[in-house]
């Protein structure tokens, strides 16, 4: 394997024992425990079980968390319809246990028989390590039809002509302020006027710490989350985007270049310290898991929370009477932020190349966990919008009225950027030597330079994040040096679309422009 693509981190006796105690041995015969750790019924000696299929199905995505989670009342629907045929088990495990569970059943070639993307891979690196195989044969043409347009894009999850994934989701807003009208109410501040502005989030925050006496606090987050998870980054670069939209996240696709040293993302971050020195940080921020945060939020004891748009369904999940609103992220001056999505995801759940029941996990994709059934309950839950647009526009599925406003948030915020991936599909071959656009083998991260200065082990944060983009900009380049030099019709100009503007979607013309 490339030393730089993903790195499986758990070896010998360590993979021994982590698979022996969580993972599933269906992919080469052997029975293997249900979501709740009990040995299935499957695996008995009884005449039917031995008729039916077991396929294993491992994923960190919340709907797949709990009984009453839209992926586990999908998959037991399936199960009661395919009785005797097949039977789907299906695993959740938060990122932290996946990343390292999925390396493992890896390496010793036991992947369940459907897997998800880990954290900083994306489908390319998994392709080029030959942990998959494609949906082609697997799943009808009429299955892939039921698709958004620019669902499917070679270079992204069709490679080389194969497709290996569908997008989970529609488009995904990933910075949203939740803030707690109780929490808000009982600091004498207006329920229904959220802050617009910095100094408003800050007045606020101060105002609800000072009326909370210890108990209640302005803002919170998951700090102990790592990588793209953070907590800490997620704040950041949701309040980034309200200063500098293409420089928001760290990579300006206008030139090619890896910008984390921008203004917007040093300004924002020394917001933040402003709000840690105001003392209007909930102090176990820090240290926080994001479901942590949220039940939290939930609870009462903090009045913003800055997240994605999974935390609306997961608030409305684990604190059901929370009392809450959802708007834009505050900006300098108030006027409106902006974001950005792409239409084939990089990421998503794959069928394991070990796999013995690739044909039934086909079936399973096809009928269930990708079909309207499922997303019908994916939309109704509140999780997000779906890759289908006949069901984002049907109004009686919205599970309570906040899901009017996040749906109005993203027609408002939400903007399609230029994707390499679409003007060169050879650019797959670049981001297989880099792991991910993120560049993961380089660290310390950004998540873990920004922690380190608010904790305040470190303290000069444009000079670590100077350094940090010079590494990533040395490393895009090299990888592109490297894949040319292999007979690749590949260039770093593939990277910038300088005619990009950030207030429209980039759309077929745009790209027709560079050719």
């Amino acid at each position: 394997m490339n030393n730089k693509r993903l790195r499986l981190s758990v070896i010998g006796f360590a993979v021994a024992a982590l698979l022996a105690g969580c993972s599933s041995n269906s992919s080469s015969g052997n029975p293997s425990p249900n979501s709740s750790g009990n040995p299935s019924p499957s695996a008995s000696n009884s005449t039917d079980s031995q008729k039916e299929t077991v396929i294993t199905l491992w994923g960190a995505s919340d709907f797949l968390k709990g009984d009453n989670s839209p992926g586990q009342r999908m998959v037991k629907e399936f199960n009661e319809q395919n009785k005797g045929h097949i039977e789907v088990e299906a695993r959740y495990m938060a990122w932290s246990e996946y990343n390292t569970a999925i390396q493992a059943a890896a390496t010793s070639h036991e992947l369940p028989d459907i897997f998800q993307t880990p954290q900083n891979t994306d489908i390319r690196s998994i392709v080029a390590d030959g942990w998959a195989k494609p949906f082609d044969g697997l799943v009808s043409d009429a299955w892939k039809q039921q698709f958004d347009d620019g669902a499917f894009v070679e270079g992204v999850n069709v490679i080389d002509g194969k497709t290996y994934s569908w997008p989970l989701t529609g488009p995904q807003l990933g910075s949203i302020l939740y803030y707690n009208k109780d929490v808000l109410k009982n600091a004498g501040l207006d329920p229904e006027k959220p802050p617009t502005t910095w100094d408003e989030l800050r007045e606020d925050a101060k105002k609800v710490t000072e009326s909370g006496k210890g108990d209640v606090y302005g803002i919170v987050f998951g700090g102990g989350e790592t990588g793209s998870a953070s907590g800490i980054s997620k704040f950041v670069d949701a309040l980034a985007a309200g200063v500098s939209p293409e420089e928001a996240g760290g990579f300006d696709y206008k030139t090619g270049q890896y910008v984390y040293n921008s203004n917007a993302t040093v300004d924002s971050f020394n917001f933040l310290q402003q709000l840690k020195a105001d003392g209007s940080i909930l102090p176990s921020s820090y240290t926080l898991k994001a479901t942590e945060s949220s039940v939290l939020f939930g609870q009462g004891k903090a009045a913003f929370l800055i997240d994605g748009r999974a935390r609306m369904w997961i608030v409305k999940r684990d604190t059901p009477d929370a009392n809450f609103g959802l708007a834009q992220v505050p900006t300098p001056n108030g006027e409106k932020p902006t974001y950005f999505y792409v239409e084939a995801d990089p990421s998503g759940f794959m069928i394991s190349s070990t796999s013995q029941h690739a044909k039934e996990a086909g079936e399973f994709i096809e009928k269930a966990f990708a079909a309207p059934p499922f997303y019908t309950k994916y939309l109704q839950s509140g999780v997000a919008l779906t890759p289908i647009n006949s069901i984002n526009n049907d109004t009686s599925l919205y599970p309570y009225p906040e899901f009017n406003t996040f749906l109005q948030l993203h027609k408002d915020l939400l903007k399609l950027r230029p994707d390499y991936a679409v003007r060169n599909p050879e650019t797959a071959k670049v981001i297989v030597e880099l792991g991910s656009l993120q560049e993961p083998q380089v660290k310390p991260g950004y998540s873990d330079i920004l922690q380190s200065v608010l904790t305040g082990a470190q303290k000069d944060l444009p000079s670590l994040l100077k350094a940090y983009d010079e590494k990533l900009n040395k490393g895009l380049a090299d990888a592109v040096d490297k894949v040319k030099s292999d007979g690749v019709q590949v260039d770093i100009t593939d990277f910038q679309f300088p005619n990009w503007d950030i207030s429209k979607d980039y759309k077929a013309d745009d790209y027709a422009q560079l050719k």
